[in-house]
């Protein structure tokens, strides 16, 4: 039993690495910018950079820092 294990846990790290390889070399899509939105009632939500609504509030905020509000 302990063998199965030890086999298994080497199999699920070779393929997370190959996982990751793969991701990396691919060149992944990470969000650069995270836009988070806060309401009156305090509930919140949170849009990566890479999605089309993040995209459009992250830009919206570049803009904002840019001129300086």
């Amino acid at each position: 039993m302990k063998k199965l294990l030890g086999r298994l846990v080497i199999l699920g790290a070779v393929a997370g690495a190959a996982v990751a390889a793969g991701a990396y070399l691919r060149g992944g899509t990470s969000a650069k910018d995270v836009a988070q939105i806060t309401f009156d009632d305090g509930s919140q939500s949170s849009f990566a950079s890479n999605t089309p609504e993040g995209e459009e509030f992250a830009d919206i905020a570049r803009k904002l820092v840019e001129m300086g509000i």
